[in-house]
């Protein structure tokens, strides 16, 4: 056995040199049955009546249930978030949490001022998916003969207040400083036909697996739901009156996942090419001769798919199979260029490799 244990670290060794690690991207796309209410509209969905609108724009990993509310009227228009709330499948979650914050200034004898901004609740969390489907649906079990192993993080950290901080150096000791707390509002005051941003919870950062969804599609797969079947429904309930007013109004924006698409990384981006700029970033006097004769193409990579009402989720997987074939050519990030280069040998690199002594003429 003493004489197989090489051998079976050479197998070992050569079976994970074989594997490949491949990306996907699951997206999810949302709906509402207000539909004469909330529309598609400049990018995200908006919800209007006589008073308000909301503004939501959904695009972001985990999903962003944030919203900007709108005052159309000529008074003055307050929310209570008290009495406003995110409700996530039936679980509301509260917009005020009674926070508080502290604000420390510090003058020193002869410098600046030095300010600093703190939150004293600040809170971090990390949540790892392995496999797990969406409500009460359960954990979806591994086979010990699928060499394919699936993983997903989303690490979020939400933060109330600013951060900030300002310093200057002297050698003067002298110093006298204030501190100042603060609690966060209850009611928030919105001026006429101005705007506030409430912000606060992500959708949703869990995977949806499903056995009639790929989860490693060689392009794309999707699986679709109504209103009766979805697996996550989500909403706003917002509170609010109007000046000289003292009976209350209510806005519940409700929505629920309508579609689940898992995309193989090639298949969402694409890469358009930016207008071509002079380069920036050779001081030499010769820089004029490299410009017109080594043409850098870069390239931004976007998402090609309608994000008005849709979030995402992004996981990858290592395995020894093929999944998907990278078509279209490869791209490279550069922070040289602040954008992407295609193709790993090709004129463009021999012209970054010139940059690097400009004074090195072709």
């Amino acid at each position: 056995m003493k004489h197989n244990l090489p051998l079976l670290l050479l197998v070992a060794v050569l079976f994970s040199s074989c594997s490949q690690v491949y990306h996907y991207v699951q997206v999810f796309e949302a709906k509402s049955s207000q539909s004469s209410q909330i529309k598609k509209e400049s990018g995200g969905m908006l919800y209007e009546d006589n008073n308000c609108t909301l503004y939501y724009i959904f695009w972001a990993k985990g999903g962003d249930a944030s919203f900007a509310i709108h005052n159309k009227t000529d008074k003055i228009m307050y929310v209570d978030l008290s009495k406003s709330f995110f409700i996530r499948n039936g679980i509301a979650n509260d917009y005020y949490k009674e926070r508080a914050w502290s604000q420390t200034s510090t003058n020193t004898f002869g410098t600046q001022e030095t300010t600093s901004t703190s939150v004293t609740n600040n809170t971090s969390y990390s949540s790892g998916i392995k496999a797990t489907y969406l409500g009460d649906f359960g954990t979806l079990p591994f086979s010990t003969a699928d060499p394919v192993s699936t993983s997903a993080n989303i690490q979020r950290t939400e933060s109330d207040g600013i951060l900030r901080s300002v310093a200057t150096a002297n050698s003067f000791a002298t110093s006298t400083s204030s501190s100042i707390g603060m609690k966060e509002q209850r009611i928030i005051a919105i001026p006429p036909h101005a705007s506030k941003i409430v912000t606060e919870y992500a959708i949703n950062t869990t995977l949806l697996l499903d056995c009639d969804l790929s989860r490693y599609p060689e392009e794309k797969a999707s699986i679709t739901f109504d209103e009766q079947n979805s697996p996550l429904k989500f909403s706003n309930y917002i509170t609010y009156r109007l000046e000289d007013n003292t009976q209350d109004i209510v806005v519940k924006n409700d929505f629920y996942i309508s579609k689940v698409t898992n995309y193989a990384q090639p298949a969402i981006y694409t890469f358009v090419e930016r207008a071509k700029k002079p380069c920036q970033n050779v001081t030499s006097d010769d820089s004029k001769d490299y410009k017109d004769k080594y043409p850098v193409k870069v390239y931004d990579k976007v998402f090609n798919i309608d994000r008005s009402n849709c979030f995402y989720l992004e996981y990858k997987i290592q395995t020894n199979r093929q999944l998907y074939k990278k078509g279209g050519g490869s791209y490279y990030y550069d922070g040289y260029y602040n954008g992407y280069t295609k193709g790993e040998y090709d004129e463009q690199s021999a012209y970054k490799q010139r940059l690097l002594n400009p004074f090195v003429k072709p």
